[in-house]
């Protein structure tokens, strides 16, 4: 007997199989009516091992796609997870058809390759909000040990797993998406923080995925570290990860390894040398370092590149017991000359107030783990032919002391993606959002990335002999409503690119190999 289904769902039907989705009304925040499928499965995989496609046509029967399915396994985390997580969720306006193609945004989200999962922000939002019709999709990956670790005992397990996940979700989605109403040649990869990372390795990788455009936020592919899998840093957490597991391989649940790499995890959370990252390991994911892939002549990766940093992208890293400015450095990137480091970022003296301090070692970090490779992204790409955007995002938050106003990482993330509850009641948000997503989004409905000049100039780097001015968009200076206050602030300004930046970014880009491979300057003749 056929099914009979409630009025509040929609369906796509293949050869042998009906997906049955969410049909979600308009409303005042989600202006367009919504079809959202959850969970549907890209990929299989074996703990440890790497993923299987599944297509979307050896699918059978009737796929309930009405609710949410468990993300990945992640330490501590609050609700229902599974290890069966290689899922995406697909939202597009309703009353569409197939032969009407959309162009197609594809979600990685963020959460340092440890946490997060792909409904952390709201594409719906986005989707909905959009002047022309697009259809978002966000993806799920392994994360932690279970993506990023070195296996059990004997394993060959591949340690960028999750790197390997998301390259196979966007095959899959060219193979598949068409089904509901995607366009296969116009698909934007947009990822936060990790994703944004894990973007940049695909998009240096000598065998790219195949998308047209990319937004980056608060993320590149030379941000933080990457490091080699022999390097000691990286030997040493897996051999305490696998110190730590408890009795034989063949009785161990996904909490014992949840349990092993949540210890871990403490070890190094204030140290910032966090386990379980992407590692340079000569196979598919990263080859070889970040800096020698941008050297490596091939065809420029996409056409257009967005991207962008908070102004304050340190602030909410720093530990609660602030360590000393050159000891705190020297354990993170050992070969780093800590007085040149001093030059640039200069003791304020025995007197220094607690801010003072806090404020000189996360503006340091911000600059080496974001700032500067977010502009070194634009730079390269600028100067390799690509079109590219850049934005700050400079609106105010508490910082993690109670003692100032920062503009903390991944701060832009409910503007772009709106969420309701962050913007509802605050003016200056709502304005500073609606000036973010329309530019997002129209970034993404165009198909080569092409905004107009007086909506978003094209960044031409200054850092080069030849180059440009550097322009960027500024977008919430001011606006400190997030922390309680009522200054709405400025939604959106131009500006270029300031001397204080050239200044930080000649002295990071000229070390960025100590934080890649082996640590080692001399590998690359030269990072810009």
């Amino acid at each position: 007997m056929a099914s009979v289904l409630p009025p509040s769902t929609v369906t796509v039907t293949l050869d042998n199989c009906t997906i049955v989705g969410k049909a979600q009304r308009p409303s005042e925040f989600y202006p367009k009516a919504l079809d959202i499928f959850y969970g549907i499965h890209y990929a299989k995989a074996a703990r440890f091992k790497a993923p299987v496609s599944v297509p979307l046509r050896s699918l059978s029967g009737e796929v309930d796609a009405t609710k949410p399915s468990p993300p990945c396994p992640v330490p501590m985390s609050p609700q229902e997870t599974s290890e069966d997580s290689l899922r995406v969720n697909i939202t597009r306006p309703s009353g569409r058809t197939e032969d009407e193609k959309m162009p197609v945004v594809v979600y990685l989200h963020g959460g340092g390759f440890n946490f997060g999962n792909p409904l952390d922000s709201d594409v719906a939002a986005f989707v909905a909000r959009s002047e022309k019709d697009i259809l978002g999709v966000s993806v799920g990956y392994r994360l932690g040990a279970l993506g990023f670790g070195p296996g059990e005992e004997g394993d060959d397990a591949d340690s960028n797993l999750g790197l390997r996940d998301q390259r196979l979700a966007v095959e899959w989605l060219r193979e598949s998406i068409g089904v509901f109403g995607g366009d296969i040649e116009d698909i934007t990869l947009m990822g936060v923080s990790a994703g944004a990372h894990s973007i940049g390795h695909h998009m240096l990788n000598p065998n790219p995925l195949a998308c047209s455009k990319a937004i980056l936020e608060s993320g590149s592919p030379t941000a933080r570290s990457v490091l080699s899998i022999s390097h000691p840093r990286t030997k040493s957490q897996f051999a305490s990860f696998r110190r730590h597991l408890p009795g034989q391989r063949e009785t161990r649940t996904v909490d014992d390894i949840l349990h092993s790499s949540l210890k871990i995890w403490a070890e190094n959370m204030d140290s910032l040398a966090w386990p379980f990252q992407p590692v340079v390991d000569g196979g598919p994911a990263i080859p070889d370092l970040p800096l020698k892939l941008w050297k490596q002549p091939r065809p420029l990766p996409l056409p257009a590149i967005l991207t962008g940093f908070c102004s304050d992208e340190g602030a909410d890293f720093m530990p609660a017991k602030l360590p000393a400015f050159r000891d705190f450095f020297a354990a993170l990137i050992p070969a780093l000359d800590l007085d040149a480091l001093e030059a640039v970022y200069p003791d304020p003296g025995p007197g220094a107030s607690h801010a003072q301090k806090h404020r000189r070692l996360h503006e340091a970090y911000g600059h080496y783990a974001y700032i500067c490779p977010v502009l070194h992204t634009a730079h390269m790409a600028s100067r390799a032919g690509a079109r590219v955007y850049l934005y700050e995002y400079a609106g105010f938050n508490a910082d993690e002391e109670g003692e100032g106003k920062t503009s903390g990482h991944c701060a832009q993330s409910p503007m772009v993606r709106p969420e309701e509850e962050e913007l509802r009641g605050h003016p200056g948000l709502e304005a500073i959002s609606a000036e973010m997503h329309k530019r997002w989004a129209a970034f993404v409905a165009a198909p080569r990335g092409e905004l107009e000049r007086d909506v978003w100039p094209v960044f031409e780097t200054p850092f080069a002999g030849d180059g440009g001015g550097g322009e960027l968009l500024v977008f919430g200076e001011g606006n400190d409503e997030m922390c309680g206050g009522r200054e709405e602030g400025v939604a959106v300004r131009r500006r270029g690119v300031t001397e204080r930046e050239r200044e930080v970014c000649r002295f990071w880009w000229d070390r960025m190999e100590l934080s890649q491979g082996m640590g080692v300057k001399g590998v690359v003749r030269e990072a810009w």
